[in-house]
């Protein structure tokens, strides 16, 4: 091989190394609303009954619905609704505690972001105190939420029917520039 076409593969080399070094500078640069899509997530609701379903009796399982009006750390006022269910016939913290599962839809300005909660309500000196986790439904959620994950946990005061929640939650939006992408699909 000639000196010429030596100085072209090495050109060509040269122009591969740039070309990776860049697309993995531009992996590791996050933009402002790339920022945005890793959020830390924090509310607080009063929650209001709206319907219940005692089945405890028979099936050991007791259902309701409430209605719910707060706050999200950096999106403002919220309202929803949260289905819960509970298996009262397992005491995992003592006797007169319980385990619940539920859906709770937190609707706000940019969309409907959906949580699946499991917790235990356990009996202390206040009344009934739940603490759980909650997991983030993205293909659920709508608008701005929509394809987003997260997780966090939540406290509950059955006593003065509020409930706070805390983590992180991740935009499902994928940021894109000519053809290279940024974060996970949904």
């Amino acid at each position: 091989m000639g000196k010429t076409g030596r100085l072209v593969l090495v050109a060509a080399a040269l122009i591969v190394a740039a070309s990776g070094l860049a697309l993995s500078s531009a992996a590791g640069t996050r933009s402002d609303s790339e920022r945005f899509d890793s959020m830390r997530f924090e509310a607080t609701f009063n929650e209001a009954n709206v319907s219940i379903t005692n089945r405890v009796a028979d099936l050991g399982i007791f259902q309701l619905i409430n209605t719910l009006s707060g706050t999200v750390e950096g999106h403002g006022p919220a309202t929803g609704v949260l289905a819960m269910s509970q298996d009262r016939s397992v005491e995992p913290c003592g006797p007169g505690s319980w385990t619940n599962a539920g859906i709770r839809r937190i609707v706000l300005a940019e969309g409907a972001l959906i949580l699946r909660e499991v917790a235990y309500l356990c009996q202390t000196a206040a009344g009934p105190v739940g603490s759980g986790t909650w997991t983030v439904d993205g293909a659920s959620s709508t608008g701005a939420f929509a394809n987003a994950r997260g997780h966090g946990s939540i406290t509950v005061i059955l006593a003065t029917r509020t409930s706070t929640l805390e983590g992180r939650h991740f935009l499902g939006q994928r940021h894109c520039l000519h053809g290279f992408c940024l974060g996970e699909e949904g």
